[in-house]
């Protein structure tokens, strides 16, 4: 991962920046869950938490993965 430097105005948080970046790279489908929880500087179970309070599905599938999720749960 490359590293970027940003300067913030003093008024906005850093961790609340980082996190904001990495549920919208998440949100996008950019990253991974496990890549946003590093950029945010958590851990996978309380970035699941950020996503959850942000009213962001944490599974991050497109219509395909979707469909393709729901034939395999037919098949059982």
């Amino acid at each position: 991962m490359s590293e970027v430097i940003l300067h913030l105005p003093a008024w906005i948080d850093e961790r609340e920046a980082r996190i904001a970046l990495a549920v919208e790279l998440y949100r996008e489908g950019k990253i991974t869950l496990k890549q946003a929880a590093e950029i945010a500087n958590l851990c996978v179970e309380d970035f699941m938490k950020e996503l959850s309070k942000r009213k962001v599905s944490i599974l991050n599938w497109n219509e395909k993965e979707l469909e393709e999720e729901i034939e395999n749960a037919d098949n059982f």
